[in-house]
């Protein structure tokens, strides 16, 4: 399979073509290779226009919505970011192509192991792969400029917006339980006051974290 010409396309017919108008984004995206990020079996799918299953409960989300998130961050470049929900880093891998420095945070063992393996393989060298709870971000490491959530979730992440810098930015797909389809929500954090803007529909598999949990009444 010619993977170089796979990536050109699916910039020009999933990327450019769903409203990502960013350079510094799609520079990202023609430069990162996908395919290694992803087991031997699945490489032939690697560029196709869907999530692919890593395993249990957890994928790489797919290109068109991974792109449209970070073109909604408008990165400057000098940012120091979290990215929650890692699996094998090619999220963090985009990311770093767009700012100063990216936590990358997994709690599954083996996708956190072939990130650290791709990561030293191809020389990332400002992308921090760390194993541990999602949920609770990492605050030894905080304040963080931007946070991102590789997923959706069923709750605003509360937790985790104390680990936003002043002006810092979260952004992630909240799906609430039986909705049909999550909405991008851009975070924002000023004056110590959390706001959010609701950017567009996104249909994206489900993060096991930050799960709404029913109230019983007596």
């Amino acid at each position: 399979m010619n993977y170089e010409l796979a990536r050109k396309n699916m910039v020009e017919n999933q990327i450019r073509a769903n409203k990502v108008t960013d350079l510094n984004v799609i520079d990202a995206f023609s430069n990162v290779k996908r395919e290694i990020f992803v087991p031997d079996k699945l490489k032939e799918i690697s560029y196709n226009d869907e999530d692919i299953a890593l395993s249990k409960n957890r994928f790489m989300m797919k290109p068109m919505i991974l792109a449209r998130l970070f073109q909604s961050l408008t990165l400057k470049g000098n940012e120091n970011i979290l990215h929650v929900g890692s699996n094998s880093g090619y999220g963090s891998a985009i990311l770093s192509k767009l700012c100063s420095a990216v936590i990358s945070l997994e709690t599954d063992k083996k996708l956190f192991e072939k990130s650290i393996e791709t990561f030293s393989e191809i020389g990332f060298d400002n992308v921090v792969p760390l194993h541990g709870s999602m949920e609770n971000g990492v605050l030894k490491e905080a304040p963080f400029d931007v946070i991102f959530i590789e997923g959706s979730i069923e709750e605003k992440p509360k937790v985790l917006f104390d680990q936003l810098n002043e002006n810092g930015k979260l952004i992630v797909v909240i799906k609430p339980e039986n909705i049909n389809i999550g909405k991008a929500n851009l975070f924002f954090k000023l004056n110590n006051e959390i706001g959010n803007e609701v950017l567009f529909d996104a249909q994206v598999g489900k993060l096991p974290i930050f799960r709404h949990k029913p109230k019983f009444s007596f």
